[in-house]
């Protein structure tokens, strides 16, 4: 009888597991979402969305002077969830508005372009390049079939083995297990992530309707370069000053090659939308 109750409660434990494996690990299909009208704006409306990267309001800020500097008045609205993986980041544009970083407003809210900050904790959770890949990939291609323009930074520099050392016992048991039984692709090494999505990206064709702003000219070296950071996961305000200009005349260059009408207006508004306090990065 006890051996009969342990198989039990052996089997039920393995079950849970295997569910809470394939909810963090899976590939979810596409959500289906109506598609709202475009309409031309007073100002350049620009969306931020991602992890901790994207909460706050210091990012805004600097953005919408950096556009003043070129006489392009902005309203920018962020959404950032910390320690969110792209799976997340990707689910919360389609959560109920209301409902804890839910970033549904970004679809609804006629933006030009959206920025999207993600990677660095599907790097610290070691979910693996093709999941990172295939989730960067749905943001992007939801962003414009809503007429958005993504402006994707791609997998950010940081102190990746400081923060995969720190975490406990429990999570990285966790992480070796998943590596033994689910393929999500390589987690080793951060230019691993690079080069999954940017592969995918050109075989979707993604990337030619996409502004790609390259990490590596904000940073390219983690170790050398401490200054730009507030800690192993984060930014400080010169690193977020560096990425913000970056960011800017990459939208500024593509207008350019473009020769679109830059929208005016009369004010200036940035409205951040900051979801929590900015978290030390976790599983």
């Amino acid at each position: 009888m006890r051996i009969k109750l342990l198989l039990l409660l052996t089997g039920m434990l393995l079950a849970e597991f295997g569910y809470y494996l394939y909810k963090r690990y899976s590939f979810e299909p596409r959500h289906i979402s109506r598609h709202e009208v475009k309409h031309r704006n007073e100002v350049l409306r620009i969306g931020i969305i991602g992890d901790s990267w994207a909460s706050g309001t210091t990012l805004d800020t600097i953005i919408s002077n950096e556009f003043l500097k070129h006489g392009l008045k902005t309203e920018i609205i962020s959404f950032g969830e910390p320690e969110a993986k792209t799976k997340q980041i990707y689910d919360n544009l389609y959560t109920s508005p209301g409902t804890p970083y839910s970033s549904s407003e970004i679809l609804h809210h006629n933006l030009d372009y959206c920025i999207v900050l993600a990677g660095t904790s599907d790097a610290t959770g070691e979910m693996g390049a093709k999941f990172y890949a295939y989730y960067c990939s749905l943001i992007i291609g939801d962003l414009l079939k809503n007429n958005i323009e993504p402006v994707f930074v791609t997998m950010p520099d940081f102190g990746f083995k400081e923060t995969t050392d720190s975490l406990d016992v429990l999570q990285k048991a966790r992480n070796e297990v998943a590596s033994l039984i689910i393929d999500n692709g390589s987690t080793g090494s951060l230019d691993d992530y690079r080069k999954q999505v940017g592969q995918l990206l050109k075989d979707t064709h993604l990337q030619d309707s996409t502004i790609v702003v390259p990490f590596n000219m904000v940073c390219d070296d983690y170790e050398k370069h401490k200054i730009l950071y507030r800690n192993s996961g984060h930014l400080s305000t010169a690193g977020k000053q560096k990425m913000g200009k970056l960011i800017v005349q990459y939208i500024l260059d593509q207008q350019h090659r473009n020769h679109s009408a830059v929208p005016m207006g009369n004010r200036n508004m940035v409205v951040s939308k900051p979801q929590s306090m900015v978290l030390p990065l976790g599983s």
